[in-house]
């Protein structure tokens, strides 16, 4: 994992659905301001694994070709299990439109239920019986 010897080298992350992250649209974070991440596995979705910091946010949709192939060739380079930008934002196919730019990704050393997580909108715990992977809420951090 690039992030354990480089914790400050900004990755991508792709959510599958095709829907704005509008939190992150309307007010994106930045290297300056981060948005904390916690992350669960597709295998183990009540679970949170990691933690990273979301330092920035694009619509893949928006992109530029030129940009499209510099970040195909970083994510070719440094994510080589992903290879390129999933093909949604180019209407070829089902992948999400949100592209995440991330950093200081890292394992949490005590995995916990994502129950212990407080969604901002209605400050309710989030459910541990996700079905589906791909999904997002905004979450209070945990200090």
């Amino acid at each position: 994992m690039v992030q354990a010897d480089l914790p400050d080298q900004i990755l991508f992350l792709q959510p599958y659905k095709n829907a704005a992250m509008r939190e992150l649209r309307d007010n994106p974070p930045s290297v300056e301001d981060p948005m904390r991440l916690y992350v669960s596995l597709t295998d183990d979705l009540p679970t949170v694994r990691y933690t990273a910091e979301i330092v920035g946010w694009e619509d893949k949709r928006q992109l530029s070709n030129s940009k499209r192939g510099v970040l195909n060739r970083l994510i070719a380079a440094l994510q080589p299990s992903e290879t390129k930008l999933d093909n949604a934002a180019t209407g070829q196919g089902t992948d999400g439109i949100n592209l995440l730019y991330i950093r200081r990704l890292q394992p949490i050393p005590t995995p916990f239920p994502v129950s212990r997580l407080i969604k901002i909108n209605d400050e309710i715990p989030l459910s541990e019986n996700r079905t589906r992977s791909g999904g997002w809420s905004y979450v209070q951090p945990i200090a």
